[in-house]
């Protein structure tokens, strides 16, 4: 298994691998490589929902920061193996050419990344670079034969509509617009891109940022920080109030020049007053809850996973933890998995291959109160599906392993010769153990009339007793 963060990311030096032995340059038909700071051309405030303010409230927010860039590294973290419908991993060879595209375009951090993009624009673009002639252009189809050499993740903030080349072509080629040439845009054809979204609408081209979702909430809390800060810090330096008596104006201004130094003051002479109205203080905990909880439910996160819980505060938190990791395999296997898939189809293609296998994510983890809750509910089904005669050993034992598996329908399976031990539903809570009654059995005619004799002869017995203890008090007393 090898995790996102071993990746190193050091391979500046990129070349055509497969193709030519010389270390030749990789170049985009789009734009440069995104390395961040060094795109953005202005650090000015802009006003209206432009996409470059969705990244300076992804900088000045501390919590979307955290629910955005935390659910990508635990969606990409423990990354994924290769397997053909039997399991099995590739041969050799084609594992080598997979590893090897992987180093050299950093794809576990390019598609940890292109989430982040996704979280944050809405939509994220990874351009596939071919090995092709200089004057292909980006606006060309990409065909079979080309081979794909490397991998480009471009700007969302650039990417903003979609255009037609002209009035025969009826295909919407996505616009990059250079931000140094405002107005030249370049026209990229789609089957050079994959596209991220992970949030979006039916029938719509480009993705849902969560930002934009949170666009009012994060900036009432903002506000409400700065809010706070200044008030503690007003608190915490207090106000000088200086009055002087027949105060002129040489004197006023030498008092403002010295006072200066403390930002709240007040100078007045003795026939000035000010009164000032404490207001009622107000505990913040409730609107910072409000935004905690519309936070984490535009992330699909838990609570108490986005602010943090304390050391030893016992909740139902478990519960919420697996939905989130259930969210994070959901995203893995619908919306990362095709994208994967596409990629590894034209890279194995590339080298005469043919891509048969499937992507499995490898478990991310759990806590062990969930693991021991997920164990115990497979148990269960294993168990009683096998006493129900639906599924063998095997099948029991896989899906202990990995849940729910596909069963074939025509498969016979043989009678069990002893009952397996029956477990308790987990779903269920404990009942009160109830005694089964015991069963009598009939007794015979001649049975019967043994036990009878035998009453008889007990009654006499008493009978014969009750007379020998009379006679003998009547001697005694004689």
């Amino acid at each position: 298994m090898t995790s996102l963060f071993e990746h190193v990311r050091k391979y500046g030096d990129r070349y055509i691998w497969g193709v030519t032995e010389t270390k030749t340059p990789v170049k985009s038909k789009v734009a440069k490589r995104f390395s961040g700071s060094n795109t953005y051309t202005t650090d000015e405030l802009t006003v209206g929902r432009k996409l470059e303010m969705y990244r300076r409230i992804l900088t000045s927010e501390p919590l979307i920061r955290k629910a955005i860039y935390k659910k990508n590294r635990d969606t990409f973290k423990n990354w994924f193996t290769i397997q053909d419908e039997e399991g099995e991993p590739p041969n050799k060879q084609i594992q080598s050419i997979i590893h090897k595209f992987d180093k050299r375009t950093q794809f576990p951090t390019l598609l940890y990344e292109s989430g982040i993009c996704a979280n944050t624009y809405g939509t994220g673009f990874i351009e596939k670079i071919y090995h092709e002639h200089g004057a292909t252009q980006a606006d060309a189809k990409v065909t079979l034969d080309k081979k794909l050499i490397d991998l480009n993740l471009l700007n969302s903030e650039h990417i903003t509509e979609r255009k037609f080349k002209n009035d025969k072509d009826k295909t919407l080629y996505p616009v990059y617009n250079d931000p140094k040439n405002i107005g030249v845009g370049t026209l990229i054809h789609p089957s050079r891109l994959e596209v991220i979204r992970v949030d979006k609408l039916p029938n719509s081209y480009f993705g849902i940022s969560a930002v934009k979702v949170l666009w009012n909430i994060l900036n009432s809390k903002m506000n409400a920080d700065v809010s706070a800060g200044e008030i503690l810090n007003w608190f915490g330096r207090g106000m000088f109030d200086v009055t002087i008596e027949n105060m002129d104006d040489d004197q006023e201004k030498a008092a403002h020049k010295e006072l200066k130094k403390h930002p709240d003051y007040l100078i007045h002479d003795e026939d000035y007053r000010l009164d000032v109205k404490n207001p009622t203080r107000v505990d913040p905990s409730p609107f910072y809850d409000y935004f905690y909880t519309n936070i984490a439910a535009v992330m699909d996160m838990p609570k108490h996973m986005l602010i943090g819980s304390e050391i030893g505060n016992v909740t139902g938190s478990e519960v919420g933890t697996s939905a989130y990791y259930s969210d994070i395999e959901n995203i893995q296997r619908l919306i990362f998995t095709p994208i994967v898939e596409n990629i590894y189809t034209e890279l194995l293609r590339s080298h005469g291959k043919t891509w048969r296998y499937d992507i499995k994510w490898n478990p991310i983890f759990v806590d062990e109160l969930s693991e021991a809750k997920i164990l115990q509910t497979r148990a269960y089904a294993a168990t009683q599906s096998k006493n129900a005669n639906i599924i063998d050993t095997g099948e029991s034992r896989k899906m202990l392993n990995d849940g729910i598996v596909h069963l074939d329908p025509d498969k016979k399976i043989e009678p069990l010769i002893n009952d397996s031990p029956k477990m308790s539903d987990p779903n269920v809570e404990p009942q009160p153990v109830i005694k089964p009654e015991r069963h009598i059995r009939k007794l015979t005619p001649m049975e019967q009339e043994m036990i009878n004799r035998n009453k008889l002869i007990g009654e006499i017995e008493l009978i014969e007793q009750e007379k020998r203890v009379e006679q003998a008090k009547r001697s005694k007393k004689t």
